[in-house]
């Protein structure tokens, strides 16, 4: 019970990547491509198999494999973090000219109509910049464009429907 516990405190670690695609060590899994999710469970197969091994040579050998396993997709998650920070440090970022005060929801209800107003406009800006990105960005950085847009009309939603209950 104790190994189970603690194997799944380690595999906490890699649960925020899940969903994301990573490269491993030749020699540590099936395949060297996948999602983060697919080498989890493959390390859980693994510690299952070890867990039942009876030989001590064999209980050694899924041992060793495990904690390669291990290692290799710890090393992978960090180069595919390491990647994205410095893919997220290329990209441009939006510098709004509009500056708001720290918490609207406090204000009188005639200025926080004028501040979520104010913001409309601003959210309206940032989602032609956004725009105006995905349209000159390269196609694997289309998909981050996209995603910001979402974000963008999502929060913008949020603002209108906030203004509309507010006049």
């Amino acid at each position: 019970m104790n190994f189970n516990q603690s194997l799944s405190q380690q595999l906490a670690f890699f649960r925020p990547y899940e969903q994301e695609t990573v490269t491993t060590a030749p020699q540590a899994f099936n395949q060297t491509r996948a999602k983060v999710a697919d080498f989890i469970r493959e390390i859980q197969v693994t510690a299952a198999l070890l867990s039942q091994a009876e030989q001590a040579e064999l209980a050694e050998f899924y041992a060793d494999k495990l904690l390669r396993q291990f290692k290799a997709l710890q090393q992978a998650v960090e180069k595919h973090q390491k990647f994205a920070n410095q893919l997220k440090a290329t990209r441009p970022s939006f510098q709004s000219n509009f500056r708001f005060p720290r918490n609207i929801h406090n204000l009188p209800n005639d200025k926080k109509l004028a501040e979520y107003k104010k913001a409309l406009r601003a959210l309206n800006e940032k989602i032609s910049w956004i725009m105006e990105q995905n349209y000159q960005a390269s196609e694997p950085d289309k998909a981050f464009w996209q995603e910001q847009l979402q974000e963008t009309e999502y929060r913008k939603f949020k603002c209108l429907a906030a203004i509309e209950a507010l006049e």
